[in-house]
């Protein structure tokens, strides 16, 4: 096995802590965050690079709590096959005749067992259809072992489940999962809803040769009389199906280290990288430590502390939080540039998304748009950029029909993905306005509030309303309605005079704003954006002062009285709100 290279923490840092502005200017820090964020955004989770035979999974709930999967998996070097044993410990919820079990058509079922005897099962479609032999009353544990293989198909990549890829000078095989949102069932067969969370072990049998990465911590490996070795990974904390993870190759293992807030507790950070890309991707990953710090301090301490936080890199497309171990692309690992817009987005996902998972896939941007937002709050604190400033240049295309036009909400649970700029970018507005409605301070109790309710579990839409508006003291209906359910933003046309001064020495600023967008917002009778804008008085000393006025008019007008010479006046300067402007 290849000994694990130590990525020493001074040398590290030396790094990740050159400044991201010795670049030739400011404007391309802005343009590289966007670039890199698109990317991600675009390659992550593509559409119609899944098989045709795969169908969403166990969106409708059945009255089963799955409590813990045992997942022991045999991959062979033979492009696409391999084999398995998955134990599903349950308990049902309710009264239960029957369990449905989702697994893809590419995984052929060898047996079936319930609480150690055989069953009546059947497939059908994306299922195994497993009968209880007498109808199952609420509280009722079993287990069910499913052993099952896959075909040897020839194929490098479908994109999602599991892949072969070869990689480096002697062209090494690598394999690989990528489940989300409905590729699990691909490569294992569960309950794939995820709302429903468990615990895991996983035992994977490779060629002797091949290091292994997984959820959770690594209690043993185990070698074994016919050339292989079997590792023996555990995760303790409950995760979503489409977060569990396997990867194995002729890794070469970054190791490195967490100190938690508490100044004591040491958590390992460990990277598992193909040898040839150890130079490049030894340095992009040394940002993982402070960034993990900036996160601690925002939401409370890293989700996982006592297992690790791992990286893995792997031969698919973008990146993905499989829970303490990301996973990275090749391409990723091996370019010249420092990804850590990339990198701080999936570490982020462990608070929002692994720790917190969404409770239905039409609410994905509790995920994305939190890991989205995430990046603005690291490159804000780790390289001084102003958040208003980012989120303008780097999070948005400025276009009323462009790529954040769309809901935030997913309208297509069979697609999750299919409005990404929606879901990634406006979700991470939808937060940034929130910030500047509860000033920091709230925004942050607000985020905390919401973690602590809902760790290890799962939240709603809803769920995150409902702490914002403990910290508002009112409902804040208006502003999901208009920001979560309905498409587009709004268009602001302003016209503004100044007078001169009266008698007593004081001027009249006097604003009007019209907003101009058509789009219809649900539940409510007009379409008009409700929300607080910032004014921004320039006076004739070059002094400015910042005035808000509460805008819920399709016409309003506001007047401002000051007792110094203004010469102009701006509306939301410090780009709190996602809106088009336009002069009069």
């Amino acid at each position: 096995m290849p000994t694990a290279r130590i990525w020493f923490s001074v040398l590290s840092l030396a790094v990740v802590w050159a400044p991201i502005a010795s670049t030739s200017s400011q404007e391309s820090i802005f343009e590289r965050i966007r670039a890199e964020h698109q990317s991600l955004e675009k390659s992550s989770h593509r559409e119609g690079i899944a098989p045709a035979s795969l169908e969403p999974s166990s969106i409708e709930s059945q009255p089963i709590d799955v409590k813990h999967y045992k997942l022991q998996i045999q991959l062979a070097t033979e492009l696409g096959a391999f084999s398995g044993t998955v134990t599903i410990t349950g308990e049902t919820t309710g009264p239960a005749d029957s369990v449905d079990i989702d697994a893809q058509p590419n995984l052929n079922i060898d047996s079936v067992m319930l609480d150690g005897a055989t069953p009546d099962f059947r497939r059908k479609s994306n299922r195994v259809v497993i009968s209880f032999p007498n109808a199952f009353p609420a509280g009722r544990t079993f287990a069910i072992a499913i052993r099952y293989h896959s075909n040897p198909t020839g194929s490098l990549s479908n994109g999602t489940g599991m892949t072969w890829a070869r990689h480096g000078p002697g062209s090494a095989p690598v394999m690989a999962t990528h489940s989300e949102p409905f590729g699990a069932p691909l490569w294992y067969p569960c309950i794939d809803n995820p709302a429903d969370k468990a615990t895991a072990e996983v035992e994977i049998t490779v060629p002797e040769g091949y290091q292994t990465a997984s959820n959770g911590v690594l209690d043993r490996i185990q070698t074994n009389p016919d050339h292989t070795q079997t590792c023996f990974w555990r995760e303790d904390s409950p995760l979503a199906t489409y977060l569990l993870s396997v990867a194995a190759t002729n890794y070469e293992r970054i190791e490195d280290r967490y100190t938690a807030l508490d100044g004591v507790t040491a958590m390992p950070l460990v990277y598992y990288v193909y040898p040839e890309h150890v130079d490049r991707a030894g340095p992009k990953l040394a940002v993982t430590g402070p960034a993990m710090k900036i996160y601690a301090e925002l939401f409370g301490e890293y989700p996982f502390l006592g297992e690790k936080y791992g990286v893995a890199e792997f031969p698919f497309a973008g990146a993905m939080e499989h829970q303490t171990i990301t996973g990275v692309s090749f391409s990723i690992m091996s370019s010249a540039g420092d990804a850590r817009a990339t990198l701080v987005h999936e570490l982020s996902h462990h608070w929002w998304g692994d720790l917190v998972t969404m409770r239905t896939w039409d609410d994905i941007w509790l995920n994305e748009g939190f890991a989205t937002y995430c990046e603005v709050l690291f490159f804000e604190r780790f390289s001084n950029l102003d958040p208003g400033e980012l989120m303008s240049r780097s999070y948005d295309d400025g276009q009323v029909d462009g790529a954040l036009r769309g809901t935030v909400t997913a309208e297509n649970l069979d697609r999750p993905f299919d409005d990404q700029g929606a879901i990634y970018r406006k979700g991470a507005w939808v937060l940034h306005m929130m910030r500047h409605i509860l000033g920091d301070e709230k925004f942050f109790t607000t985020l905390r509030t919401y973690r602590e309710r809902h760790a290890f579990s799962n939240a709603s839409t809803k769920d995150f309303q409902e702490a914002c508006e403990e910290q508002y003291g009112a409902t804040l209906d208006w502003f999901f309605k208009q920001w979560i359910y309905a498409p587009s933003r709004p268009v602001y046309k302003v016209a503004s005079d100044i007078s001169g001064a009266d008698a007593a020495g004081n001027y009249a600023v006097t604003l009007v704003i019209k907003q101009k967008q058509s789009h219809e917002i649900p539940g409510r009778d007009t379409s008009v954006y409700i929300m607080p804008l910032d004014l921004t008085i320039h006076y004739a000393d070059g002094t400015s002062e910042t005035r808000v006025v509460f805008n819920n008019a399709r016409k309003q007008k506001f007047s401002l009285s000051t007792s110094k010479r203004p010469v102009d006046v701006g509306v939301d300067e410090g780009h709190w709100v996602l809106k088009k402007l336009k002069g009069s």
